[in-house]
């Protein structure tokens, strides 16, 4: 048996996409939204592939990688998310991943990733950053004591939604919060990039009358340029190439219940005049057919763009805009709301202790003054990544201190240059951040690459190769 792939995404559209483009390359293709259910299926199955989201409910894609070279070494794994960042995905080829995507991505990209997987003899193969890179001899990041197995995830019942913060903004938000959830007209939802954005948007599903229908919860920054229509719309057999079965999409999944459009500013303009349709016809068109579909569908739709100056650039339509934007709601920064920053902190480290079966943890006063002291460009999503990792390298000392948050290895690729900020460097592909990283070798070693393969553990032929590929 040969050619077997597992699929695991909390996305279920990005999962249907997934399996038509592999199932039409002749893969042997397997999809779950459930992470736990794939993990016993891996457990009973010989698995060749597993393409994983990073951010799941569930578990991480590092759990999932972690758990397959450890129970299942020949299995190979491919990394996807719409977080990436270098220093993400050096630590994740090195701890043995076979290659790391970013979302958006093209039927064509994955495509080619897969067949090199196979191409190049499975997970006996690796890339230049899993295989060949050392960047510092030093580093001690493997030598970290591994995580405990994850028990089960907090549970997923709709009270357990929770918005946190008693700020004065956070309370006028959840004081109106009845009122927004029980009608069914659309909702705007704006705030800067990790304020919470879904998290609110959730809660207007589960106060609603519609919280025992289907929540369906679309990030249109993700979507496949060529598929966003059909993703939203569905498509019939024959509509295009590839599209060689009859498909249903977000709004029949959603029928009865609540649609977020989670970043709506990144559709392509011709497809929000067909949502416009929508909010104001209620019945959509699957892509490739002329028969109308009723459309029971209540819209909540995020932006963390500045709309006015989008409507001005003719990224987006007015006419959605006021469509959308009957109750415009606005999150505010972290940097607005630091008075909950403590609560927001011990809420996130007995969210972790539990879920890692930790014990618990007193939190260092030092460290809150100083979390209150900071900018958060990243709001509460880089507050939560920060307590995360705080919470794993805590645990011999019992006491959450600055240096569990700010710890070096976690900034540094062991190039010792201290004024580049990882979390800054663009999304990238694999190949592109291989070069990066050759360049950035040669600009040490002033263009020697005999001393710039030293310096990174690699040969100077595959400097030359990789540099040659790139001309």
């Amino acid at each position: 048996m040969s050619n077997r792939i597992v699929v695991i995404d909390d996305e279920v559209l990005i999962l249907g996409f997934l399996k038509d483009v592999l199932t039409n390359e002749d893969y042997d293709v397997e999809i779950f939204s459930s992470a736990n259910k794939a993990i016993k299926y891996i457990d009973e199955n010989e698995i060749d592939l597993v393409i994983t989201d990073v951010q799941m409910n569930e578990m991480t894609g590092d759990d999932i990688l972690n758990y397959a070279k450890k129970n299942q070494p020949k299995t190979g794994v491919i990394i996807i998310t719409g977080f990436g960042n270098v220093s993400h995905a050096v630590r994740s080829l090195q701890k043995g991943a076979f290659d790391y995507i970013t979302k958006p991505f093209k039927a064509k990209e994955i495509i080619y990733r897969v067949r090199r997987f196979f191409d190049e003899g499975g997970s006996e193969s690796n890339t230049l950053a899993s295989k060949e890179l050392n960047l510092d001899k030093n580093d001690t990041s493997n030598e970290l004591r591994p995580l405990k197995e994850a028990k089960s995830p907090l549970p997923d019942k709709k009270d357990d939604v929770k918005f946190i913060g008693e700020a004065p903004a956070i309370k006028r938000l959840l004081d109106i919060l009845p009122q927004l959830a029980n009608n069914m007209a659309p909702i705007l939802i704006q705030g800067e990039s990790g304020t919470g954005k879904e998290v609110f948007a959730s809660l207007v599903h589960n106060k609603s009358k519609r919280s025992n229908k289907p929540y369906i919860k679309i990030n249109c920054a993700n979507l496949p340029s060529e598929l966003v229509e059909s993703t939203l719309f569905g498509h019939v057999k024959g509509a295009f190439t590839g599209a060689i079965a009859d498909r249903d999409g977000a709004f029949h999944a959603a029928q009865g219940g609540t649609l977020l459009l989670d970043e709506i500013t990144e559709i392509d303009i011709q497809v929000q005049a067909k949502l416009l349709r929508v909010l104001q016809e209620n019945e959509f068109y699957k892509v490739g057919s002329q028969k109308p579909v009723k459309a029971d569908v209540r819209i909540l739709a995020t932006s963390n763009k500045n709309i006015g100056q989008a409507i001005n650039n003719k990224e987006f339509r007015e006419d959605l805009y006021f469509r959308l934007n009957v109750f415009p709601v606005e999150i505010p920064p972290l940097r607005d709301r630091k008075s909950d920053i403590p609560i927001l902190t011990k809420y996130f480290v007995d969210q972790y202790c539990y879920k890692y079966d930790y014990p618990d943890l007193e939190i260092d006063k030092k460290m809150l003054e100083y979390l209150e002291a900071q900018n958060w460009r990243g709001n509460v999503r880089e507050l939560n990544n920060k307590i995360h990792r705080g919470v794993i390298l805590a645990q011999e000392d019992g006491l959450f201190k600055i240096d569990h948050i700010e710890n070096p290895i976690f900034t540094s690729l062991g190039m010792n240059n201290e004024d580049e900020d990882l979390n800054n460097i663009p999304l990238m592909t694999i190949e592109d951040m291989e070069l990066h990283l050759i360049n950035k070798a040669l600009e040490k070693t002033n263009g020697n690459q005999k001393e710039a393969a030293k310096l990174l553990g690699i040969s100077d032929r595959t400097i030359r190769n990789k540099l040659k590929e790139k001309e």
